[in-house]
């Protein structure tokens, strides 16, 4: 590339290379989920990722790029023929994100404090949807999906069966609380959401940015807040601070006065922890690695913990 070397991430639907500023590239791929095949298709989730994600960081998303090729080469936003986009971004400290820090223990109570303050108060004013999102069926179809990836599983970590019996445990408490699901949506607690709040997608970098909300599906970002905050516990809860996992949780629900959350808590949470498990299993269906089988594995098992307690 004619704009210097850079450091590249991949991840099992993006490019991010990382130089002066960040360029996150989309795979052309198609999963169950997503479809980013044709170059029209990765434009336009280039574009609704830079809309979405500056509602809650506007100086992190810069706009969308094109990759150029000419005579001279490839390059960001040249002339020539247009091959390629990528979301621009601001380059954040990696040594400060969430998940670094929790390893390091250097998340404090305070700035998960702060992180439900923020959280809160972007749910409060993020728009509230109707049409099929947030309904019992939906949410049963994205928890049952984890089942098109069960030979990945049995095969990576030998967790097959207790896969299914977190499946199975998710299914019954859906039939026995579709009331309450579809309540909480006439409540309008179904919103436009964040849809990937982890540790990974927090920076402590100059303030706090949250960053790379789900742009490419509605079904997963058009959620019940209490599915959104549900992530970052479950994430907390992996990382063994359950303590802070609490505090969040608690913190959130002290601000926006939205006591029903609790009830469907453990279901999100085993949702969540059964969404980082089906992307180990894409991954280890791509590279068979140790890591990914031992991320399946990890995740599965808190999805059973989670399911035992619904």
């Amino acid at each position: 590339m004619k704009n210097g070397p850079m450091e590249i991430i991949e991840t099992h639907i993006s490019w991010i290379l990382l130089g002066n500023e960040v360029y996150k590239i989309k795979k052309p791929v198609k999963f169950s989920f997503l479809d980013f095949t044709t170059l029209e298709k990765r434009k336009f989730f280039c574009e609704e990722e830079v809309r979405l994600n500056q509602r809650m960081t506007p100086d992190v998303y810069l706009g969308v790029s094109t990759i150029t090729k000419n005579n001279d080469g490839m390059g960001f936003d040249g002339s020539g023929k247009i091959i390629e986009y990528a979301v621009k971004m601001k380059r954040l400290d990696q040594t400060k994100k969430m998940d670094r820090m929790l390893i390091n223990g250097e998340v404090s109570p305070d700035k998960v404090t702060e992180i439900a303050g923020i959280i809160a108060n972007f749910h409060e004013k993020a728009e509230v949807v109707q049409e099929q999102y947030g309904s019992p069926k939906l949410i049963g179809n994205q928890i049952a999906d984890l089942n098109n990836f069960r030979e990945a599983v049995e095969d990576g970590c030998g967790l097959g069966r207790e896969m299914d019996f977190v499946l199975g445990k998710s299914a019954e408490f859906i039939e026995k609380n579709k009331e309450t699901i579809e309540k909480r949506k006439k409540e309008g607690k179904v919103k436009d959401c964040h849809g990937d709040l982890h540790s990974g997608n927090i920076f402590f970098d100059q303030g706090i940015k949250i960053v790379d909300c789900i742009e490419f599906s509605k079904d997963f970002r058009c959620i019940d807040v209490a599915s959104d905050i549900a992530f970052l516990a479950m994430d907390l809860d992996a990382f063994g601070k359950q303590e802070l996992s609490n505090l969040f949780v608690r913190t959130y629900i002290e601000k926006t006065g939205d006591n029903g959350a609790e009830k469907l808590l453990n279901l999100f949470k085993c949702y969540r922890a059964n969404v980082r498990a089906k992307i180990a299993a894409i991954e280890w269906m791509q590279n068979k690695s140790a890591d990914s089988e031992q991320r399946m594995a990890k995740y599965i098992k808190l999805a059973e913990k989670y399911a035992t307690e619904l």
